[in-house]
Parts: structure tokens; sequence; C-alpha cells
């Protein structure tokens, strides 16, 4: 016999103690014994037949019930689902249409920071609005009055004013309005402005002031608008303008006399003392300057006889 055919019998339980003993002469014979002790020690599990078709037999007739008997929800439960619905979809569209404002001071330049790290300046009496909880899918700002953005890269950013639409991507622009037009100043990035039926695209450097459906444009030697160090600075501006935005800034009244108002302008002057300020628009030009005791100014060309 073998010795293939000679285990076959030992594991049937077959072996004479005479073909036992010439087993345990193989030298793997002591591995196979341990392999049958551990096998003897498993328990296999016990299937009553009988039990087991049974239950079978009850899952498919709960099965077949389930499928003929469909539980419909009440009108009452429905509406109560409805109107949880409602009020969640509701809720998140009230939350992207909400909108944050923000309005500068009238003493000081105020600062906000967006949803996405962006920064504005505020001017005094500016104002802004956003929508936070919409920001991630538009960046968009309305606008009234002036501000010195700084926008993070990222989607299009857009400022919306009455006299027009600033788009950007990432740079650093000023947006001033007026009554009659809009001043975009770009110290970075590109910047695209519509107003009416114009656009263009300023450049780092360059001022477009849009005005009546016509634009000029300027160019610019600072990497900031000089208001956010409290200064008001032109270039190439006519007199008169200049005079109305130092009114704005001291709350005085300016008058002139034997001047002309259409003289061009190019300088900066300061916010924090007015006697400088009047000192840095008039001398350029070769002109002088009173003061009364009602807040008011005169500016005159003193060369000139009445």
């Amino acid at each position: 016999m073998n010795k293939e055919q000679l285990i076959k019998k030992w594991l049937n339980g077959e072996c004479s103690a005479q073909e036992i003993a010439q087993l345990k002469t193989l030298p793997e014979f002591a591995m196979y014994e341990k392999i049958d002790a551990k096998v003897k020690q498993l328990e296999v599990p016990q299937h009553d037949i009988s039990t087991g078709l049974k239950s079978l037999k009850d899952q498919e007739s709960f099965r077949k019930n389930s499928d003929a008997k469909v539980k419909f929800l009440s009108f009452q439960t429905i509406s109560k689902i409805a109107a949880i619905l409602i009020v969640l979809v509701a809720s998140g569209i009230f939350l992207t249409t909400v909108e944050t404002s923000v309005n500068g001071d009238l003493a000081a330049i105020e600062k906000v920071s967006l949803p996405d790290n962006s920064r504005i300046s505020l001017s005094e009496n500016a104002s802004v609005s956003y929508k936070k909880y919409n920001w991630l899918f538009e960046r968009n700002v309305e606008l009234t009055g002036e501000a010195f953005f700084e926008v993070a890269k990222g989607k299009t950013f857009t400022v919306t004013t009455p006299q027009g639409v600033v788009t950007v991507l990432g740079t650093k622009f000023n947006v001033e309005t007026t009554e009659t037009g809009i001043i975009v100043t770009c110290y970075e990035g590109l910047v695209s402005v519509t107003s009416g039926i114009t656009s263009v695209k300023v450049e780092p450097g360059e001022r477009y002031e849009f005005n009546n459906k016509a634009f000029t444009k300027h160019k610019v030697y600072t990497t900031h608008p000089t208001w956010i160090f409290n200064e008001s600075s032109f270039t190439d501006q006519d007199l008169y303008s200049v005079l109305m935005e130092l009114e704005n800034e001291y709350n005085i009244t300016v008058n002139t006399k034997n001047i002309d108002v259409n003289l061009r302008y190019t300088g900066t002057f300061t916010h924090s003392n007015l006697d400088d300020a009047l000192r840095t628009i008039t001398v350029p030009l070769n002109l002088s300057y009173s003061k009364d005791t009602k807040n008011g100014v005169l500016i005159y060309d003193s060369r000139k006889k009445e």
C-alpha cells in the first residue's frame, strides 16, 4: 500500500496498529497528527432541515404581503414634511439674498474685509453692500462714493455703481462715483470698465474719467490713491474741481475772484491742515488766498487789479 492510500485510511480511522506504526516512521506524520487534532476541535453547526424550510416559507409569505399592502402616509404627515422642506428652501434662498452694508465714517477711512480676504478702503460718505452668504458664487459689490479695492485672485470680481460697472479678476484699483460719471484708477492688474455703451480696459498707471458718455485718460504715478493717506491728488485737473474737493474735505465755502477756474492743476493737498492745503493749491498757480471768520475762503490773483 502506498503512502497516500495509507494516510487516507488513517484519516478514516481504518488503520491497524501495524499500519499506524508504519505511518509514524514518516517524517511528516507528526504534522498530520497536529492538523487532525485541530480539525476535530472545530464544531460543525447542526442544521434542522424542517425548521429551516419553514423559516424560508415564512419569509416568502411576509414579502408577498408587504408588496400587496403599501402603507400610505397621511395627508397631515405629508403636509408637515412639505412645510419643513419649504422652510429649508426658503431659508437658503433668503440667506443668499441678504445684503451686508457698510458706510464710510465722516472723519475716518472705513476698512472692509470680504469673505475671500479681499479688502476695501471706504472714503468718507462712501458705502458698499454685498451678499456675504452668496459670495462663493458671485463676487459682486455695490458702491456709492469712492473706495479703494485690493482684490484677492479668484472668480470675476464686479463693482456695480449707478454710473457704470467695473470688472476685474485680481488687482488693486480705485473707483469714484460722481453725479454724472465714474472715475476708475488701476494700480495693479487689469480693470474692465463699462459705462453706458462705452467699454475700456484700464491698465496699471492709468485713470479713466467717464462723464456724459465720453471719457478722458490720465497717467497715474502712485501705487495707491492718496486719499487713503488723508490726501487728495490731481493730475491735470481743472481748478474748479480741485476747489470743490477742498470744500468737501474741510466743510468750507470757497469763492474765487479774478481768476480762471479752468486752470489746470497737478498736485496734492492734505486733509489735516487747511492752510497747508491752500498753499499747495495756490502757490503753483501764482494765486493768493484769504480766510474769513465765517468759514469762508477767497482765492484770487493778487497781481491783477480789481
